[in-house]
């Protein structure tokens, strides 16, 4: 049976192609129940979260709308209690004078009328009555009234006994609400009675609209208290109902789900009203049933056609493959001595068996051609170390001559022990890292001999914060800056030279900033600097007779790494700005 078994894999095994064409087959061929399944359930989450998107958004914009046009009848009655004949008629009513009440009570009768005429598009009438005169003003369609009721009349017995300045609330079985305010005397607040627009519910249809309301789905608006004002379509919700949906709104818009239902809303806070969506679960599902039927015709026609598209598929791409493995038999002889870690017998483990010996031949061969380069680099940088800027030495050399005829001994000895220490500075110590204290030390030296040689016009400053003297830096990495600095910045400049060398730990790293106020760089210069700085192309070694920044900038990401290196800025006229950024773990134990 083993063996039987290995000759029934032994073709996949060898082949890639046949191996390719069975997976292929056996992936197109999935049991249509499993595929038919997942479409359903996928199908049925994907029509839910449409119509969670969709009705989430549109229950927010219906809120919104409804609110602008309570908005615009609310302000129908500020127009009326801005109205300068309510206002005259307010203040003329109790007149002794019949003759002026009369035209001061006509004067508002017809300012109302022309209000309701110029909004008969929203209303149905529009009812004031004010308690102190006992005057009931009554405007619709049909009619014009005014007249003296025997008691506070509809609508507004119930509505002037509460606190609340404003309500909204049905007119029986009308198909229409009240929209009620108070009104309200300016200086004290007093209540002088109240004014009520009367207006159809089917005026808010086209808004109510946008949430698409069908047959199996309810729409409706509702009060905090939990009435049902206004219902769209669908089937009625009781109170004891609509008091437990409300319970369950904990945001201004939104949706929840309950057994049944997906309940959307959306609130109108200044008028203490709900929009509600229902919409039944079976919706969802039988959406998702009709697509499922359609799936299932589909993947079975789609399984069918897969087979032969993989067997296709399989053989044209394996192609390739198979000819270049077979192509790279050729290619890099084994050695008898290497065993590669492969495992595989088709055209992919000959390709990683082939891949194998020729990647360790060229790693090889970049190893050799790497130690021989950097052997080369190694001695030129070492070399160049070796030397003293010519010119510096011999202003230095003239500078001691002219000491010996005027300045003290022990003057002339300092410049000479400067001179001294750094040369043995730089000849000592063949290990290319030395610490920051040395290199600054160096530094110091350099600045010394030259603040003899310009006497009065260098001033220089050195912050170093406690702690990173130990810090690992490349030999002559500062002090080359720093002589640039006199070269390109400060020796044709007129006046005071200063120059600010600051050392400090930061988050990144030790952090060098060398300053001068110098020329500064010409700004197309400048950026070709911090190009190459940047782009950090410049090869370690330039060719250079001296150590430029770009050496500088190099040896330092040969170091530690690309994070760290070097950037300048610098002004025209004002000085130029050297930063260094160096890693804080690495440290170099003084001798």
């Amino acid at each position: 049976m083993t063996r039987i078994f290995r000759l029934l894999l032994d073709p996949f095994q060898r082949s890639i192609r046949n191996k390719l064409i069975v997976t292929m087959i056996g992936l197109s061929c999935v049991p249509l129940i499993f595929i038919s399944l997942l479409a359903a359930e996928n199908t049925r989450r994907s029509v839910e979260a449409e119509v969670i998107e969709s009705n989430s958004s549109k229950i927010k914009w219906t809120a919104g709308y409804l609110g602008e046009r309570f908005e615009q009848m609310n302000n129908i009655i500020y127009t009326l209690l801005i109205n300068e004949s309510y206002n005259e008629y307010i203040a003329k009513m109790g007149d002794a004078n019949p003759s002026t009440a009369f035209n001061a009570q006509k004067d508002f009768v017809n300012a109302v009328t022309s209000i309701f005429y110029s909004n008969v598009n929203y209303l149905s009438g529009i009812h004031i009555y004010l308690s102190d005169s006992n005057k009931q003003f009554l405007v619709n369609g049909s009619n014009m009234e005014v007249f003296t009721p025997p008691r506070i009349p509809d609508p507004f017995r119930n509505f002037l006994k509460n606190q609340g300045n404003f309500i909204i609330e049905n007119k029986d079985n009308t198909g229409s609400f009240y929209l009620m305010r108070t009104i309200n005397r300016f200086e004290d607040r007093k209540r002088l009675g109240g004014i009520a627009l009367e207006i159809n519910w089917s005026n808010l249809d086209n808004t109510l609209n946008l949430l698409t309301p069908g047959s199996e789905q309810t729409v409706f608006i509702s009060n905090q208290q939990g009435e049902m004002l206004y219902s769209l379509e669908g089937q009625p919700v009781s109170s004891d109902q609509l008091i437990n949906l409300q319970n369950q709104m904990n945001a201004e818009s939104g949706y929840f789900r309950t057994k049944e239902d997906y309940v959307f809303y959306g609130t109108i806070p200044l008028w203490n009203l709900n929009v509600i969506k229902v919409i039944p679960s079976s919706f969802i599902d039988n959406s998702a049933r009709r697509t499922w039927q359609y799936a299932v015709i589909i993947g079975a026609i789609s399984t069918l056609l897969s087979v032969l598209v993989a067997i296709m598929i399989a053989w044209k791409t394996s192609k390739p493959i198979v000819k270049l493995a077979r192509s790279m038999q050729g290619i890099v002889p084994l050695k008898e001595d290497e065993t590669p870690p492969v495992t595989r017998k088709d055209e992919i483990g000959l390709l990683e068996m082939r891949y194998y010996n020729m990647s360790k031949r060229l790693k090889e061969y970049i190893k050799a051609e790497y130690s021989i380069n950097l052997e080369k680099r190694t001695a030129q940088l070492k070399a160049l170390q070796a030397q003293v800027n010519p010119h510096f030495l011999q202003n230095t050399l003239q500078l001691i001559g002219s000491m010996a005829f005027s300045k003290k001994p022990d003057e002339l000895y300092d410049v000479i022990r400067s001179l001294s220490d750094m040369f043995r500075y730089i000849i000592r110590d063949p290990e290319e890292l030395t610490t920051l204290k040395q290199e600054l030390d160096h530094v110091q030296n350099y600045l010394y001999i030259q603040k003899q040689r310009f006497t009065s016009r260098i001033t220089t400053h050195m912050f170093l914060e406690p702690g990173v003297e130990s810090s690992a830096i490349p030999k002559l990495t500062l002090q080359p800056i720093v002589e640039n600095a006199f070269i390109h910045g400060l020796e044709k400049k007129t006046g005071v030279w200063e120059i600010h060398i600051t050392v400090k730990h930061t988050v990144q790293g030790i952090f060098i900033l060398i300053e001068d106020n110098g020329l500064g760089i010409p700004a197309e210069h400048l950026s070709q600097l911090q190009y190459r700085l940047e782009a950090q192309t410049e090869p370690f070694w330039s060719g250079s007779e001296r150590i430029g920044l770009s050496n500088v900038a190099a040896r330092i990401r040969m170091h530690f790494g690309s994070p760290y290196g070097l950037s300048i800025d610098s002004q025209l006229g004002k000085g130029t700005a050297i930063r260094l950024l160096l890693p804080r773990e690495r440290s170099v134990t003084n001798d």
